[in-house]
């Protein structure tokens, strides 16, 4: 049996007005809105009016029919920057992974949460891994302290206050001070190390990736079961990240 989903239904109403614009019809008057979406001009007036408060639809001036917002161009650059990178990054990540066996992951920072949005599954039986598009928390593992070391002082705080950082194993750092001076230790050493900090038996190893700013933009990681993150394999698989995020970091344009 298939699960309903619940909708809030000014939501999915504004949201069928801008789905109402085409290639074909960029520019619509408020009857025409009416018309394609079913709904009464005082209705739809009042979405449109909050829509625009935002930028997501504006008024021509020439022909006072509504059209999309520049809102949306720049939502839409963030999705098309990410496929870039994901793209750039891809090959790398292929390299990383045929070279350590493990699974690679391709992190980026959303809503302080990380978000995978690629990934190159490991050759080993057994794996350990995020699927691409789970929204991890920043206050343990590995991708998400190195995307977290990199934030202003006042988001990290924002980071503690938000999550208290409630513990995800018994691994995960609690203490507001701990937690500082391990991220202070990530950004001077230029990688994260962690062991069963989100996930009890499984091990991840990041590296920043910058963009042509300098900024980090994101992070690359393998991770694999503890018990292959030997003392001798960590510092080789240290060494093959972070070649892999200075390898896409260049490719994205940092020198």
């Amino acid at each position: 049996m298939e699960k309903k989903i619940e909708t809030v239904r000014a939501v999915e109403r504004a949201l069928d007005i801008l789905l109402s614009f085409s290639k074909d019809e960029p520019c619509l008057s408020l009857p025409e809105i009416c018309k394609k979406i079913g709904l009464p001009k005082s209705t739809v007036y009042r979405l449109i009016s909050t829509l625009q408060l935002k930028g997501f639809i504006e008024q021509n001036e020439i022909n006072g029919k509504y059209q999309p917002g520049t809102k949306l161009i720049s939502i839409s650059n963030i999705l098309l920057k990410n496929m870039d990178l994901r793209k750039i990054a891809f090959p790398v990540m292929c390299g990383l992974r045929d070279a350590s066996g493990e699974t690679v992951n391709l992190y980026i920072l959303r809503n302080r949460k990380r978000v995978c949005i690629e990934q190159v599954e490991g050759s080993h039986l057994i794996k350990r891994y995020a699927a691409i598009g789970d929204e991890l928390p920043l206050h343990c593992g590995a991708s998400g302290k190195l995307l977290l070391a990199f934030q202003p002082e006042s988001e990290i705080d924002r980071v503690i206050e938000e999550t208290g950082l409630k513990p995800w194993t018994e691994k995960s750092i609690t203490d507001p001070v701990l937690l500082k001076k391990n991220l202070e230790n990530i950004r001077n050493q230029g990688y994260a190390f962690t062991k069963g900090e989100r996930e009890t038996g499984a091990a991840s190893i990041a590296a920043p990736i910058r963009n042509h700013t300098g900024n980090v933009v994101a992070a690359v990681t393998i991770s694999g079961p503890d018990s292959r993150f030997t003392p001798e394999n960590a510092e080789r698989y240290i060494t093959l990240v972070t070649e892999a995020a200075r390898k896409i970091s260049k490719n994205l344009g940092y020198t």
